[in-house]
């Protein structure tokens, strides 16, 4: 570790002690101003509380009445839902009150509140059960009783409230007595310690600026070509002393070296220029190197090796191992076809199928395929390696990331003269930014790299509308999605090109 950098002298000094001073007025001006404050909010809020919380429990018995009335004259299945919640919390608070351990007067009248609600609660279930066993003349007997409850509660509450209000108005005088001495000290302290730090400031700003300014107008003149100064004569203890005597060498001996400058600038410009031919060449001759190697890379070489180990699985009797390395050849062969050679709808959901048993093969009961196709359109010619990356970006975007098993269906239908491709998944779905930053028709941040064709939806998309010659994307592609209830993809084929004859 550098020692330098706990050392404290010169300028280090100076400044370090002017923020250290000002750093500890602030700070300690801050904390006074926040404890006090703290204890305001904390006495304020202990006012409020109980208020509130009374307040809110004769809200909840004003609701039960109502649902209870409700239902008894209606019988209606919402009232009946709406008691029961707040019935539930009603008991909760009940026996919050009743295990109350303190035995001042307002705890005991919160523990009578607590016993009373108890048998509001009783007494309304026995008129809710007699209403639905149709005993009209024992449900009004019930309700009858639980309203007179209900105004006893309604009066130990509004007492309880009274009592409260009676003591945070005590409270709240002390607390704004105490107020009006703690703005004011607060704001002594602000004043002074703004003061105190201006004052500091001026005098450690002058002290360290003063000799760094007379160094700032030389340096000027020198800039503009008048070497004819005098010697700057500065004597501080910092590192502005030594900074000046420096400088005053370099005055002394730059004449005679602006000629040596001026012939080495030359030298380094032809020193500099020949290095970016060498630089250009290098990378011509780097890029030539990468071509070389990418042109010995066999393509076929990788499915042909897939071909010989699904045979040897098979002869071993693999069968399982060999059907799975037969369909991944089968996938990098058909990705191995130009992607401006049409092929037929046919060929597409064959390939869509080789890549769903992989997907199945690796993740087993994450995710179901299913499909509804009318096959008389699998004759259309359509563009290579359209539908598949529309699958692998439901289950990369839709399915992958949730908990359980995920389910994509493929569609295939002729609508309105045209061939829908419908995928669906029941995924995480995403919001409509989404959507459209896919439907961008130029994107470059997409992550098409994640998919195993390096075919990604922009390219699917871009590749159809040049295939089909349209302009507008909606006429192409329409996606609808929702935030957790998963996404359709559709993508529109023209029926008028490319049809089988």
């Amino acid at each position: 570790m550098n020692k330098s950098l706990f050392e404290f002298k010169g300028i280090r000094r100076k400044i370090f002690a002017h923020l250290l001073i000002t750093t500890l007025i602030m700070g300690i001006t801050s904390i006074y101003s926040y404890y006090n404050a703290k204890i305001v909010i904390d006495r304020l809020k202990s006012i409020f509380t109980d208020y509130v919380y009374l307040n809110n429990l004769n809200n909840d018995i004003n609701s039960l009445e109502t649902e209870v009335e409700k239902y008894l004259s209606t019988k209606s299945s919402d009232s009946l839902l709406n008691y029961y919640t707040i019935s539930n919390k009603l008991s909760n608070n009940a026996e919050d009150m009743i295990n109350i351990i303190t035995y001042d007067n307002d705890s005991l009248m919160q523990k009578d509140i607590g016993n009373m609600i108890m048998s509001l609660l009783s007494e309304t279930d026995k008129a809710v059960n007699a209403k639905r066993g149709r005993i009209s003349s024992e449900y009004i007997e019930y309700f009858t009783r639980a309203n007179k409850i209900n105004d006893y509660i309604k009066m130990y509450i509004n007492n309880l409230i009274y009592n409260k209000l009676q003591e945070g108005s005590i409270k709240y005088n002390k607390i704004s007595k105490n107020m009006i001495f703690i703005s004011f000290l607060n704001i002594l302290l602000i004043l002074t310690s703004v003061i105190v730090n201006i004052v500091l400031a001026i005098i450690y700003t002058y002290r360290i600026t003063r000799p760094i300014s007379e160094l700032s107008d030389t340096a000027e003149r020198i800039s503009k070509g008048d070497f004819d100064i005098e010697p700057i004569r500065i004597k501080t203890d910092d590192e502005v002393n030594i900074l000046a005597d420096a400088f005053n060498k370099m005055v002394t001996n730059i004449k005679n070296y602006i000629d040596e400058i001026k012939m080495q600038a030359k030298v380094e410009k032809r020193l500099k220029e020949q290095e970016m031919q060498n630089l250009k060449m290098k990378n011509i001759l780097r890029e030539s190197e990468l071509k070389a190697l990418q042109s010995q890379i066999n393509p076929h070489f990788l499915f042909n090796t897939l071909n010989a180990a699904s045979q040897i699985a098979m002869m071993e009797g693999a069968e399982k191992s060999s059907e799975f390395i037969e369909k991944v050849a089968e996938l990098f062969r058909y990705n191995l076809r130009k992607l401006d050679k049409p092929v037929t709808l046919k060929e597409e959901v064959d390939n869509v199928f080789n890549y769903m048993y992989i997907l199945k093969t690796r993740f087993g009961e994450k995710v179901e395929f299913q499909t509804s196709i009318d096959e008389s359109l699998l004759n259309v010619k359509v563009p290579c390696t359209i539908i598949q990356p529309v699958v692998e970006n439901a289950f990369i975007h839709g399915i992958e990331e949730i908990e359980g098993k995920g389910v994509i269906r493929i569609e295939i239908k002729e609508v309105d003269g045209s061939i829908h491709i419908d995928v669906i998944d029941d995924g995480m779905g995403m919001n409509q930014e989404s959507i459209n930053k896919i439907l961008s028709a130029d994107d470059p941040d997409n992550d098409e790299n994640k998919h195993v064709t390096g075919i990604g939806m922009h390219n699917v998309i871009n590749r159809l509308r040049l295939y089909y010659n349209i302009a507008d994307i909606d006429d192409v592609i329409e996606i609808e999605s929702r935030i957790g209830n998963g996404t359709k993809v559709t993508l529109k084929i023209p029926m008028g090109r490319g049809s089988a004859t």
